[in-house]
């Protein structure tokens, strides 16, 4: 069970990555904190619940983990020093990961807009705006690599597909048609297959009516394909 108290401000400058803090700086972030002990294997927060706060690490070590399906992905270790849960401050999203202590473990938990302006004096949406034009599409890479490990072609390759109708989609009568031309053998490079498998693997998506070909221009049925994605393996 975590157990909640009011944070030292000393705790935030004896950190290496905060020492170059003011003592005004730390009063106020340690006065709109809240330190968070964490047990062992306790979670400190969940993948997809809504990214609402910013956590620093103030003692223990904390791991980042990607569920996918019935496998666990370690997706990194986090140590004393660090800030992380860093989605929340991009635009609206929800956790692409699940945080869970390591070893026991402190943990300062604070509102990302509290952290940006009083860390670093500039409104949070404005940071939010920078990041998700410059790191927003880097960390949507590191999602997706993480979300692909341990997953067959047939998922890497509707996850792909999904991730380029969000980006490069328009609306059609059909589903969504992609204004990227892509030829098989730039699919296969971004999932990592062969040109042949995931060929193959086109035409099966074909023939289940979860793309539709329009001459060179490949038009994706977005419902389907994500329920395609979210079915569970077949034995």
């Amino acid at each position: 069970m975590h157990s909640q108290s009011h944070l030292d401000p000393k705790s935030l400058t004896r950190l290496k990555s905060l020492a170059w803090m003011k003592p005004d700086q730390a009063a106020r972030l340690a006065t709109d904190a809240v330190a968070l002990k964490v047990p062992r294997d306790g979670p400190i927060f969940q993948q997809g619940e809504a990214s609402s706060r910013v956590y620093i690490l103030l003692t223990g070590v904390a791991k980042l983990c990607y569920v996918n399906r019935d496998q666990r992905v370690l997706v990194g270790l986090v140590g004393p020093g660090e800030v992380f849960g860093l989605s929340s401050l991009l635009p609206p999203t929800t956790r692409p990961f699940r945080c869970e202590a390591f070893t026991d473990c402190t943990v300062a938990v604070v509102k990302p807009e509290i952290f940006v302006e009083t860390v670093l004096g500039i409104p949070a949406e404005r940071l939010s705006l920078v990041l998700d034009v410059t790191v927003g599409r880097w960390w949507g890479m590191l999602v997706r690599y993480a979300n692909h490990v341990g997953l067959g072609l047939r998922e890497r390759l509707a996850g792909a597909l999904l991730d380029l109708a969000t980006k490069f989609g328009v609306r059609d009568s059909r589903g969504t048609l992609l204004t990227v031309k892509l030829t098989h053998a730039d699919l296969a490079d971004l999932v990592g297959a062969s040109r042949q498998r995931t060929t193959e693997q086109l035409n099966d998506f074909e023939r289940e009516q979860v793309i539709v070909r329009d001459g060179r221009r490949l038009i994706i049925v977005p419902e389907k394909l994500y329920a395609l994605v979210q079915a569970p393996p077949e034995d």
